[in-house]
């Protein structure tokens, strides 16, 4: 009994640490994107500050999960301050989204190679954020989203989707077409003269991504490169880390651990991250 009221509290604390860290990302994403600041119309700066605000929703799920650990007041506190500072980051997300769409669609700057799968990612965002505030929004009196510029962003996204291209549209081989022979002089001998055929060297096979566990003590380890190598076969298997993580049964947050090889995978949720990775092109050590 002694021993895990010392591990509650040791618990608590590391969610109480957490919660700090939650609210210095809140702040900094907040004073930094308010209104679209930061960024113009390039893509590489609008992807750094979607994945500043991925990392932070990952920090919220890690304090989430700690708060049963806390007494039923003090959790309910908790867990209204996470949904409001998790909310206010959502409101900086959706108009930050808007400006960005607005000010590449004005500049007609060019999409990179992959775009397509990002932004439809971000179109599936807004039916999370609407699901998110149908379970929260009146629990916790969280100021709703307007619709007029939900759906304005929602058609930002869906008319930079047709510009943008896509991995699978860049999957075949560019075939040359022949430039027409020019007429040679009637006085020229009719005999042709044969040139070596140039063995065109074949291209260098892109690798597999490749999933790396090592056992330790009984237990399952991913090697730190795992999230990269799932994160590629989400990308080709056109499915987030959200939807892996609820079909291997655990939350976001767990499984962005574990993948870092911070915890322990069980066998369960290994052999089904084995069997994602060799459908969908990875390979799984």
């Amino acid at each position: 009994m002694i021993n895990q009221t010392a591990e509650n509290r040791k618990v608590r604390r590391e969610a109480l640490r957490l919660l700090a860290q939650v609210e210095r990302q809140g702040l900094d994403i907040t004073n930094a994107y308010r209104d679209g600041q930061a960024f113009l119309d390039r893509f590489g700066d609008f992807k750094r500050f979607i994945d500043k605000v991925d990392h932070f929703h990952v920090f919220v799920d890690l304090v989430e999960e700690r708060l049963p650990q806390f007494e039923a007041p003090k959790r309910d506190a908790l867990a209204r301050h996470l949904a409001e500072i998790r909310w206010r980051i959502i409101v900086v997300e959706v108009d930050s989204t808007q400006v960005f769409l607005v000010r590449i669609g004005e500049s007609g700057r060019p999409w990179p190679l992959g775009s397509r799968e990002f932004l439809q990612r971000r179109l599936h965002r807004l039916d999370d954020f609407l699901e998110y505030y149908d379970r929260h929004g009146l629990q916790y009196g969280l100021a709703p989203l307007g619709s007029a510029m939900l759906h304005a962003v929602e058609d930002l996204l869906k008319a930079q989707i047709e510009r943008a291209p896509g991995l699978k549209d860049f999957s075949f081989e560019s075939q040359a077409v022949p430039e027409p022979a020019s007429p040679r002089p009637r006085a020229q001998s009719t005999q042709r003269r044969k040139r070596p055929r140039l063995t065109e060297r074949p291209a260098p096979p892109v690798p597999q991504p490749r999933l790396r566990v090592r056992e330790m003590a009984g237990r399952f380890y991913v090697e730190r490169d795992g999230i990269v190598a799932v994160t590629q076969v989400c990308r080709m298997a056109n499915m987030s880390m959200d939807q892996l993580a609820a079909k291997l049964g655990v939350s976001r947050a767990a499984l962005v651990l574990m993948l870092n090889g911070n915890d322990p995978i069980s066998r369960g949720p290994l052999d089904m991250l084995r069997s994602f990775m060799a459908q969908n092109g990875g390979v799984a050590a």
